[in-house]
């Protein structure tokens, strides 16, 4: 069994245990999971799927914008 993968996260390869997963790296990256979505090899994944050697992890900011209502007269 192997000690590491191999991992891109953030544009450079970084090294993890075989058995991590997906939403262990909120913390890693300094950010919120309410608010990010992790995308793995281009695509979403599931919070508890487990990280393979060579994936490249990449995100997207989720942000909330509301439209200004309507007056009524």
């Amino acid at each position: 069994m192997r000690e590491t993968i191999k991992v891109f996260l953030a544009g450079r390869e970084v090294k993890l245990s075989p058995n991590t997963m997906l939403g262990e790296l909120y913390p890693l990256l300094g950010m919120s999971k309410w608010s990010t979505l992790l995308l793995v090899n281009g695509r979403p994944k599931a919070d508890d799927s487990y990280l393979e050697d060579g994936a490249v992890v990449t995100w997207l900011r989720i942000t909330y914008h509301e439209s200004p209502r309507e007056r009524t007269r």
